[in-house]
């Protein structure tokens, strides 16, 4: 896992020139936190801090305003009230980032079609290739 969030670091440095991108973790197995024997999640929030911090400041969305907890702990399986308020904030997150960044960029309309041949010529090759969305 931390090989994974290690690329996606690089990749999003390497992508987003303008500095818009941003990352947010969602650990949906709290159900589960208490089997993790000697790793508390306080320990997976601060070995997350150490990776990602200080190349990725700019583009993290923290769970705490304190900015001590990257991790949005909810129970994905069977979610509590608090987790359903979790999820509605996460969702209200990503609908106004996404918002934001439709009103600000202007795509060209050949990379649109680029894009659509992409998808096209991957779903013809049974070939995974990753989406603009």
């Amino acid at each position: 896992n931390k090989e994974i969030l290690q690329h996606c670091a690089q990749t999003t440095q390497t992508v987003d020139q303008d500095g818009d991108s941003k990352l947010l973790i969602v650990g949906t197995h709290l159900d589960h936190e208490i089997q993790c024997d000697g790793e508390t999640r306080v320990d997976k929030n601060e070995q997350l801090l150490e990776l990602l911090i200080p190349s990725l400041e700019d583009h993290l969305m923290y769970f705490t305003k304190d900015r001590s907890q990257l991790i949005f702990p909810l129970n994905a399986k069977d979610p509590s009230e608090d987790d359903r308020k979790i999820t509605n904030g996460i969702c209200q997150i990503i609908g106004s980032i996404k918002e934001s960044l439709v009103l600000q960029k202007e795509i060209p309309l050949r990379w649109l079609v680029f894009h659509q041949e992409i998808q096209a010529l991957s779903k013809k090759k049974n070939v995974v290739v990753l989406s603009l969305q």
